[in-house]
């Protein structure tokens, strides 16, 4: 059970990996390390039967230290597929988004300086201004008909 920042609760399955459903070889590495990474076998391959899901891990010279972090990355992996939107990962990533998203918005109403409201209250004085100009606009056009009219009947 994991409770997140904004009050709800959110339900989600607990990984437990058997080691009897795990497939693990020991292979040489790769990449960056020159001679030794590839003539040790540190490197970690550790797969999930049941799931098919598998890691590999060379992150440290250690054979004991990767294996505990293979072990590790594979347990997220799993967590992601059972759990989904759930999983502790996506969590994280959804409070983090939120986090930022608020953030913005507060810095966005800083360097507005507190406008947001007066400004859309401005628009609808703007309008109404306009308003009041058509009118007068209107009323010049009608002066100009009276004087037409009064034209006429003299």
């Amino acid at each position: 059970r994991l409770s997140s920042s904004w009050g709800k609760v959110l339900t989600s399955k607990v990984v437990v990996i058997d080691e009897n459903d795990l497939e693990e070889k020991f292979v040489k590495g790769s990449g960056n390390g020159g001679q030794k990474i590839n003539k040790v076998r540190n490197s970690v391959f550790l797969k999930h039967t049941p799931t098919g899901v598998f890691v590999q891990c060379q992150k440290t010279r250690s054979l004991d230290d990767n294996r505990r972090v293979a072990r590790k990355l594979l347990h997220a992996k799993l967590d992601d597929l059972v759990n989904g939107t759930t999983s502790k990962r996506n969590v994280k990533i959804q409070l983090a988004q939120k986090k930022k998203a608020k953030k913005k918005a507060k810095s966005r109403q800083k360097h507005l300086g507190g406008t947001a409201k007066q400004a859309s209250s401005g628009d609808d004085e703007l309008l109404s201004n306009d308003d009041v100009d058509d009118d007068d606009n209107d009323d010049e056009s009608s002066d100009e008909d009276d004087v037409s009219a009064d034209k006429t009947s003299s």
